[in-house]
Formats: structure tokens, sequence, C-alpha cells
């Protein structure tokens, strides 16, 4: 019998996750989108100097209907358009940026450009520039993927927005490469009306799905899992999805600090003695603003924000603790109404409120993942996506998955790395996580200290670290990554954490120097 462990387990260094390595594998058809897990192939693959693309791939063994087309990756459905090149546009939020934002969102994307392929547009900041140099040595991509803009910090202009600004301008810059077999495709991290339009104008073709939805703007997805407080703005929400797997917990969607108070009472009324409520903006992500066990005092001191239309989530706190550990919220990635590969499981602390990263794919069984991919389904019915978006999930004490969040309007956190994995014909786990890069720091050190110490990508062993951010002063993501199963990856990982360390050890002692 598989052994399941908690997520603090999982966390610790020390302990052995052979035993969490799926066994399960079944042959699917070519059919299928190879994204889900599966045996190695005993074929041999062909890589492009090293790099992280592959130039002729086996077919992937996988696990279970998960995507019916004929595709052999992400990338083909992501387009609609075979083997189209994408530019990546990842600029943060449409209408201005700070220095931390821009550099941290434009670098989320680097795991996804293809070498000889894929564009990329990326913020002409110090800091960005050395991870691109060693971003582009490393991973076999050519100096003319990338694209460098004007930050326009603190921007401000009665004309365009920051984000069309910026879109302008990389059109613009754009390089002149070969003709492609399929038109090029801008991939932006918000698609407003304003960036598909400006689009449109230049003749490219946008990925994603425009925030201004006939149901709510995708970036305020997350208030659609339950109905407003208010019957007099009340609409369609999650209450109305009809499947016996899966549920949201019991909720209340308020504008107004008044209208918290109404909701706090009303579930104090419906819900059982004793339980727990958790208020969430809904104009947050990652974590930020959340409250557990949030007390009517506390939502007295409650503040909304000026702009319009912002609403805030008060819902039941749900007790996990099931049959597969306490804490277990795993987190499903969709491509409209199909799941982008199985399941992963967060590791969370802070009560659940903050997000350490993710293993992919899930330690739960398929009956979980099968139950999970029907809401998420039976929500599209609602929705009407097409591109990439996600939920979150919850297991209560009966292991019934409780949606508890929405992510839409943007590519999910981790996406660009499943993006990249779909590329190669064996099945990846994948640890993904950051830590916070010591501010004196270059990534030059980072990443020769990897390869010296036989930890970065290695395509011929198909195991190492990607660490695809370097934000000194900031928190930075990396992946860890292995074919050969969960064991090894715990390996790489707890290798990892010695040689991060000593950089931080190191800034510590200078710290020491410079106070003496």
């Amino acid at each position: 019998m598989q052994t399941r462990l908690s997520i603090d387990e999982v966390v610790r260094s020390d302990i052995d996750l052979s035993t969490c390595q799926s066994l399960c594998v079944t042959t699917s058809t070519h059919d299928l989108l190879e994204v889900q897990e599966g045996a190695s192939s005993s074929d041999s693959s062909v890589f492009e100097d090293g790099g992280l693309s592959s130039v002729s791939q086996p077919k992937r063994l996988d696990d279970g209907p998960i995507f019916a087309s004929e595709t052999e990756n992400l990338y083909h459905e992501l387009t609609g358009m075979g083997d189209a090149p994408i530019l990546f546009g990842w600029w943060p939020t449409p209408q201005s940026w700070n220095r931390s934002q821009l550099s941290e969102r434009t670098t989320r994307c680097l795991p996804a450009v293809r070498p000889g392929k894929d564009l990329v547009a990326l913020p002409q900041l110090d800091e960005v520039q050395d991870l691109w140099n060693c971003w582009v040595s490393a991973n076999a991509l050519a100096s003319w993927q990338v694209v460098w803009f004007e930050p326009r910090l603190n921007y401000s202009s009665g004309g365009d927005s920051a984000a069309v600004a910026t879109l302008r301008e990389v059109v613009g810059a754009l390089p002149q490469v070969p003709e492609p077999a399929e038109p090029l495709c801008f991939y932006p991290m918000y698609l407003t009306p304003e960036m598909d339009e400006v689009s449109q104008q230049y003749g490219i073709r946008t990925i994603g799905d425009r925030s201004d939805h006939s149901l709510s703007s995708l970036s305020s997805a997350k208030a659609w899992l339950h109905p407003h407080i208010n019957p007099d703005k009340r609409g369609p929400s999650l209450r109305d999805v009809r499947t016996g797997k899966a549920r949201g917990p019991m909720g209340y969607v308020a504008s107004s600090v008044e209208e918290l108070l109404c909701a706090f009472r009303t579930l104090r009324a419906e819900t059982p003695n004793g339980t727990g409520f958790v208020l969430k903006p809904s104009w947050a992500s990652g974590g930020d603003g959340i409250i557990l066990n949030v007390t009517e005092e506390q939502i007295k001191q409650f503040e909304f924000p000026e702009e319009v239309d912002c609403t805030a989530i008060l819902e039941e706190f749900i007790r996990a603790g099931g049959s597969f550990g306490r804490c277990q919220s795993p987190t499903l990635y969709m491509m409209g109404d199909k799941p982008c590969g199985p399941l992963a499981d967060q590791i969370l602390t802070g009560g659940g409120a903050v997000n350490l990263g993710n293993r992919w794919p899930s330690q739960l069984p398929g009956e979980i993942n099968q139950a999970c991919v029907q809401m998420a389904q039976e929500v599209n019915n609602f929705w009407g996506l097409n591109s990439q978006w996600g939920l979150d999930f919850v297991l209560d004490e009966q292991d019934t998955p409780i949606v508890v969040d929405l992510n839409m309007g943007r590519p999910n956190g981790n996406f660009s790395v499943r993006l990249w994995e779909s590329r190669f014909a064996q099945r990846l786990y994948l640890h993904t996580a950051s830590w916070q890069v010591p501010k004196d720091t270059r990534a030059e050190e980072v990443f020769n200290q990897l390869t010296s110490m036989d930890l970065a990508w290695n395509v011929e062993t198909m195991e190492g670290v990607i660490m695809y951010q370097h934000l000194p002063g900031m928190e930075s993501a990396y992946v860890v990554a292995s074919a050969s199963g969960w064991s090894q990856v715990q390996d790489l990982f707890a290798r990892l954490n010695t040689v991060l360390g000593s950089f931080k050890d190191r800034e510590v002692l200078l710290r020491a120097d410079t106070v003496e």
C-alpha cells in the first residue's frame, strides 16, 4: 500500500519520499496530450545543444484520459495554432507597477520560452539583464529571443496605460527572424480589452481569456464562489453548480463592512456552533490579506480599497484532517474545460494561508483527482473559459474536495514550469519553491555553483535544478525536477538547500563585517 505523508513531513528535508512515487501506469493512445504522470519511455530523445526543448520526442505513457487532443504538449493546446511561436509579455497590472512587481512577473515565464522559437519581453533592469545572460547560456537560447523595453516605473500618462505603451514599444522592436510556419501569438499576463484591441491593430493573435467577462472581472472571479449577501446584487455562483463529488464552502460576498457584518451573522445562524470563518479580499492573491478565524471586531476594522466594485468574501473555515493527513490542499490547472494533467499538492503554512510551493503530480489517489476535474468542468460550464485557469481545493474531514479559490485572468503561478515539463518525452516530478536571494548575490554566482555541484538541470540524466528567477533581496522561484521519482527530487532538494544556505551564511558574515 502506498504511504501518504502530511505536508509537514513532505517539507522536512530528512524524509525519504521514495514511497510517494505513484506506481500506477497504463498506456494511453497517442491522441492524449502528454501531461499526466507516466513511465519513462525506452526510446531516446534528441535535444538541441543541451537545451530544454526536444527536437524529436518519443510518445509518453500516461495513466488515464486527460487531454483528448492530437497534440504532443501543452503549447499546441495553448496557442490553438499548431506549433505557433509565442511572444511572452508577462508584465504586471494593466495601469502601473513598481520595480519588484515588474521584475518578478516578467521573469515567471522564462521556463516556457522554447529555444530557437519563442520571444520574451523583459524590462531593462540590471537584475533582469543579469538573470537573462545566465539563462541564455544555460538553456541554449539565442540573443534575438529577448525584446528589451523601458521599465516605466511609476508611470503616469494621459494616454496609453503602462501595459499598452509597453506593448506598442515591444511590437515596434520585434526582431527580424525567419518567417515561422505559424503566425506569432502574444501571451500577456493580463488580457484586458485594451491589450486585445491593440494586438489586433498589429495583426497579432492573443492568448488568454479577456478580463471583461460577463459574470465578473476575471481578476475577481473568486467572489463567484458565493452568492452576494445583498439579494439585489446576487447572480449565479458556485452554489448553482450541481455535483456530488465536490462542493464549495458556505459563504457570502460583500461589498462593504456593513454587508460583511450581515454575512457574519447570517453564517453563524447557518452553520454549526463553533464554526470558524475566513475573510478573503477578492482583489488579493497568494494569501495576501486573508484573516483566519476572523472576529466581528476585526470585520468592523476591515477596509475596502477605493476602487469601484471591490468585494470581500466571508466563508466557513474548512476543518481538514481526513485519511490523507492534515492540510491537504491540491490545486488543479485547467485549459478551458480540460485539465493540464493531474492535481498538484500545495505546500502550505500559516494555517493554510501561505503557499510555500507545489509538488506535482499529486500523491492523492485517482478518485480525488477525478472529483476535482468534474467540479472544474462544472464550473467552466458557467464561465466558458478557453485558456489557462485553475482551482484550489481543501480536503475536509470526510476527504471531500472543497473549492476554496478560483484563479482566473492570468497564467497560474507554476504554469510556465508545466509548459516546460510538457516538452519532454518522460514524465517529470516537480517541486517548485522559492528562496530570498541575498542582496549582494549575483545570478552568475548561483548558476556557476549549481553547475559545479552537479545540480543544474541535465537533459541526459533528466534531473536537476532550474533557477528561473534571481531577484536580489526578493523571493525568487526555482524548480527541482527528476524523471526518477520523488526520492531523487528530495535528494536534489536537500543538496540545493545546502548550496542556497551557503549564500545566506555569506550575507550574514558580510553584514557582521560591516557592523564591525
